[in-house]
């Protein structure tokens, strides 16, 4: 006998599959009014959200608020006013011996997309790529993160409440599940998580023959040089590194600042953390394991505010002041309220020591010499700049957001999150009349002809 779980997975691939075979096709207007639906849906239930973020989280209700619930409906209210416009088949021309001819691409759904979402943003990274594969016309099985469990549940009775099975599925489970829907071969992947699995992930849409969207991460390096406004970039470095605990796959994971700024920068970061109340206004750490493992990656000297409580999974946010490139904190991605702050002496220096972090999601520079910028820029290939902010890059929704080799492929947000959801179809119509250029046997003199006018 099949487990629950697997009769879970098996029925909602059916349900979709059925749909698609019978032709069930949904018009804009019908996508539309169905993002209408969920928007309505979801500004009634803002309450729950917030709650739901809390319980798993303890996220502070402005992250909810702006993070997990603002921006997904800023996103749908994109997409219901653009998407006519941006689904409009695209007229392309013909070569002369076609005419006459017309061609178009048509923007067209793949069908079945599954979606793993994380546990750090559960609700937008879920409800984004969601509300983008539903406007270009896709059916989707959602497998929320396991980790933020009330979100899960809210998820799925958020979403049952507006689609119909079949139209939209969601499944739960850990990461047995997410195995079991990739093995039932599904039309798209669209996985937000750790590097590690994303690798597993793409692996498997692979050996599918479907195409994927991997976001992930990476450590991404926040750079201040001599020419800085040093006060302005500590308060916009600790405002996008402390923003959900450091749990952010596009936050600042460190700062190499120009050794002659550095004495200048560290006691700007270290009054700033000490005056505001930053512990009082964080969320916790997701579970005890990533917790110890934060901790683990502490050494040297420090400067904390507040105490840490492995309790409740509060941990206080610090600076690591006298941080070296070969410590543990400058090795892999730190995903809490650690800020490590090294140095560098000359700009090839820095150049040589980038290089070690391979192709991260985000690169901040803080600098007003352009030249510099250019350098830092050319210097190691990222999914996204932000020259003088942190965050501002990703969260811009006429921006495409996604990374590049090791923190993932494909953009997402906006229209690029319907261009990924969908693929473009050739179409050629031709029509009734006589064909100048028809190439019928024997074609003795033709090579002639076509010589002569094919130039």
């Amino acid at each position: 006998m099949p487990s629950e779980r697997n009769q879970a997975i098996v029925g909602a691939y059916c349900r979709q599959r059925n749909a698609w075979e019978e032709g069930r096709r949904r018009s804009p207007e019908e996508r539309i009014e169905l993002l209408g639906r969920l928007e309505r849906t979801l500004v009634s239930r803002r309450g729950e959200v917030c709650a739901a973020l809390a319980e798993d989280l303890g996220k502070p209700e402005i992250e909810s608020f702006l993070a997990e619930y603002l921006f997904v409906l800023q996103d749908i209210r994109m997409l219901r006013k653009k998407l006519k416009k941006w689904l409009k088949p695209r007229r392309v021309g013909s070569p002369i011996y076609f005419l006459p001819c017309r061609n178009q691409l048509v923007r067209e759904p793949f069908g079945i997309v599954l979606i793993i979402a994380p546990w750090n943003y559960p609700v937008q990274l879920s409800l984004a790529p969601l509300v983008a594969a539903i406007a270009a016309g896709n059916t989707v099985i959602l497998k929320p993160s396991e980790m933020a469990p009330a979100c899960a549940v809210f998820l799925q009775t958020l979403l049952e409440e507006v689609f119909q099975p079949g139209h939209v599925d969601v499944v739960q489970g850990g990461a047995e599940v997410s195995q079991g829907l990739l093995e039932e071969g599904p039309d798209f992947v669209f996985f937000t998580g750790s590097t590690e699995v994303g690798r597993k992930v793409g692996t498997q849409a692979a050996e599918a023959l479907a195409p994927a969207v991997l976001e992930l991460g990476g450590k991404c390096p926040c750079i201040v040089d001599a020419s800085a406004d040093v006060e302005i970039a500590a308060k916009r470095i600790l405002i996008g590194k402390f923003f959900n605990a450091g749990q952010t796959c596009f936050a600042p994971d460190f700062v190499a600042v120009a050794a002659t700024v550095k004495t200048e920068l560290v006691e700007a970061l270290s009054r700033l953390l000490l005056e505001k109340p930053w512990e009082k206004e964080m969320s916790r750490i997701v579970n005890l394991k990533h917790y110890e493992r934060i901790l683990g990656l502490v050494s040297g000297r420090e400067i904390r505010k507040g105490e840490d409580d492995s309790e409740n999974l509060h941990l206080a946010p610090r600076i690591l002041p006298d941080a070296d490139w070969s410590d543990p904190a400058l090795q892999d991605e730190i995903f809490g309220p650690i800020l490590p702050v090294v140095s560098f002496e000359t700009l090839a220096e820095l150049k040589v020591k980038l290089r070690d972090y391979k192709d991260p999601l985000a690169l901040y520079i803080f600098s007003r010499d352009q030249d510099f910028i250019a350098a830092v820029s050319g210097a190691i290939r990222s999914g996204g700049i932000c020259i003088n902010d942190t965050l501002k890059q990703g969260s811009n929704l006429k921006l495409p957001f996604g990374g590049i080799g090791t923190s993932g492929h494909g953009r997402y947000r906006g229209k690029r999150g319907l261009e990924s959801f969908t693929y473009e179809r050739a179409v050629t119509k031709r029509y009734f009349f006589k064909d100048v250029f028809e190439s019928l046997p024997p074609r003795g003199k033709q090579v002639e002809f076509l010589k002569k006018w094919l130039k």
